[in-house]
């Protein structure tokens, strides 16, 4: 399959810093000459029939547009139902991410997004780019926010720099921003001739924009303008933070150090498990560890060297127990390979029960939890964590414990103080350049909050500092609430089971080892119930035994 291309990292070193931007995205100031189209895909076929089509024409232009629209239901965010990618010419794809699995999303457009020489550019990028990882595992490299661009221009001096305002003020275009179009059901079966228009033209004007502004800004000269490359660089995956609107000039290192990069996780580059065995003084096998702590047993004089390879350990005292029951699990070698695709690079640790409900669990179920830490590739990793997403909301439903992204947070804002903050700061650092309507409202919000027609510096100094949040005392974490939920009906192990049955289901993985188990610590649990174990410090009827495992440890016993 034809890919984006790719610069070699020996290539690249070999030019200058501000070289290295003029060469991965080729900026220039030629305009595409393709004919306007709009391509709306919703299956992988119709991508498979436009995609060669559509490498052709990003790559050629290497400036994109990039939006998304989304559905919002009684003022909670559904997923992105469409994705807006364009060139300035007029060419726009859009995907309705809504009607793919996560797992047929094409490579190409996976390939476009993270794709870091192709650069992406709109209003709010940062935003729709947190958007698509969380809701479809989808990684947006390379964008930049035009406002970062376009802050310094005087035309835009005091004014707002809202897609449609740059639109205006740069192209003399007037976006539609109806309401009706805006908040349609994105999600319907099929998007009218509007919607197409509205969403394509977001996408397309953004692309517009930045030529503009590359234009304004090179002032005339041929070539590269390396001051216009550096603003770039500087701005290049920024979340777009006002406090650097009023800044002359981009952003300082220092600054940029304040500000959140997006951030995704890296893969493993190294093997997790070096699968080291430990063994008792007769050389039964205890259990697998890392070399990291089987170094520790000879450091510490309380075991000996057996053999290198595979490195293994002899404790010099007979252990406190041999492996019975879950714990013969970890007597098992366990491979450094994706236990769901068997892929053997680039992995992450997967949490089957995440770490924001186990954490409430008693100490005794955190214990030897490597069970339930697997690998996944970084495509199946985003795969589960999507597909985690659905279960954690029907959690959300059944104990009545809202997700911590809902309107029940650990803090309450108060809408009408953030206001007035906001209107003092904007006067305080712009206020001799806002329009005059402009400087009269924020001012009126100032007045009508502090009850006196006359606004002193030390009044809109004080109004800056004005706390806009208290604590939500009421707020209980999502996990913590699940897990009370549980305690009184059916019990954490059925929680715990209830995860990881989940994980079986989803994924279907084909690498697991054959002594994972839904059960794993179950029996171990009851038995130390059974004997009254002194790690039993809390109240057993949490953990929602049932009769049929105790008579079966019972069993196991005798």
């Amino acid at each position: 399959m034809y890919a984006l291309k790719k610069y070699p990292i020996s290539t690249i070193a070999a030019v200058s810093a501000l070289g290295i931007i003029a060469y991965k995205f080729g900026f220039s100031r030629r305009l595409c000459k393709e004919n306007g189209k709009y391509i709306v895909i919703e299956t992988t076929d119709e991508w498979n029939l436009h995609e060669t089509e559509i490498i052709t024409l990003f790559k050629r232009c290497q400036i994109l547009g990039i939006d998304c629209e989304w559905v919002t239901v009684e003022n909670k965010r559904k997923p992105v139902s469409l994705l807006q990618l364009a060139t300035d010419s007029g060419f726009c794809v859009l995907v309705r991410l809504s009607y793919f699995p996560v797992w047929l999303i094409p490579p190409v457009l996976i390939d476009i997004l993270s794709n870091e020489t192709l650069l992406k550019v709109g209003v709010g990028v940062a935003e729709d780019a947190n958007k698509l990882f969380n809701d479809y595992g989808l990684e947006v490299r390379g964008f930049v926010d035009l406002r970062y661009l376009a802050k310094d221009l005087k035309e835009l001096q005091g004014k707002n720099m809202s897609l449609k305002s740059l639109g205006v003020e740069l192209l003399g275009i007037d976006l539609n921003k109806s309401k009706e179009v805006r908040c349609s059901n994105w999600n319907a079966p099929h998007l009218s001739e509007e919607q197409v228009k509205y969403a394509a033209n977001d996408a397309i004007i953004a692309a517009k924009i930045f030529n503009v502004i590359q234009r304004k800004k090179n002032k005339g000269c041929l070539g590269i303008n390396e001051e216009f490359l550096g603003e770039i660089e500087n701005c290049i995956d920024i979340p777009f933070k006002q406090s650097f609107v009023n800044n002359k000039g981009p952003p300082t290192l220092s600054a940029l150090k304040k500000s959140s990069r997006i951030q995704y996780g890296m893969p493993r580059q190294k093997p997790m498990y070096g699968n080291c065995q430990l063994v008792a003084p007769d050389g039964e096998l205890l259990c697998i560890l890392n070399k990291g702590k089987a170094e520790w047993y000879l450091k510490k004089g309380i075991g000996d060297k057996v053999s290198e390879e595979p490195l293994t350990v002899r404790l010099k005292f007979e252990p406190s127990g041999r492996p019975k029951l879950d714990d013969v699990f970890y007597t098992k070698e366990k491979l450094n390979q994706c236990v769901v695709c068997g892929n053997i690079e680039n992995f992450h640790r997967k949490f089957v029960v995440p770490s924001d409900y186990r954490k409430y669990f008693p100490d005794l179920m955190k214990k030897n939890v490597s069970h339930d830490i697997i690998l996944l590739c970084d495509l199946c990793h985003k795969k589960s964590n999507i597909l985690d997403k659905e279960l954690r909301q029907k959690l959300a439903e059944l104990c009545d414990a809202p997700l911590s992204y809902q309107i029940y947070g650990k803090y309450k804002y108060n809408c009408e103080i953030t206001k007035v903050r906001s209107a003092a700061r904007t006067l305080l650092k712009s206020g001799d350049k806002l329009p005059e309507n402009r400087y009269e409202e924020l001012k009126k919000i100032i007045s009508e909050h502090y009850s006196t027609s006359y606004i002193t510096d030390d009044i809109l100094k004080q109004a800056c500092l004005l706390e806009i949040s208290t604590s939500n005392n009421t707020f209980i974490p999502h996990g913590l609430k699940v897990n009370q939920y549980f305690c009184k009906n059916g019990g954490l192990i059925q929680l715990e089971k209830i995860w990881r049955q989940h994980f079986l289901d989803s994924m279907q993985p084909q690498f697991l080892s054959p002594m994972w188990s839904v059960d794993h610590n179950h029996k171990k649990l009851a038995l130390k119930v059974m004997n009254h174990d002194k790690e039993i410090d809390f109240d057993v009827s949490i953990l929602g035994l049932t009769p049929e495992l105790m008579e079966e440890v019972e069993d196991f016993e005798s």
